[in-house]
């Protein structure tokens, strides 16, 4: 009767482990091609509007800087 339990344990801890598997792999996926899509989109604004993505990523930085260094005086 114990060993059934156990048994019956480890069957569903190996499908828990294999869905699990299967999820992170989709969400891997899933994060990669989001990453590509983002890459191409960026690119693709740099060579349409060089000066605005510069400008914004200079926005972005001065705005990172102030919240980091903050609450140095």
């Amino acid at each position: 009767m114990a060993t059934d339990r156990a048994k019956r344990a480890a069957e569903l801890a190996d499908e828990a482990r294999a869905r699990a598997e299967e999820a992170y792999e989709a969400a891997h996926d899933a994060i990669e091609d989001g990453l590509d899509d983002a890459h191409r989109y960026l690119k693709r604004q740099w060579r349409e509007r060089p000066v605005a993505v510069a400008a914004t990523a200079a926005g972005i930085g001065l705005l990172v800087g102030l919240l980091i260094g903050g609450g140095r005086r």
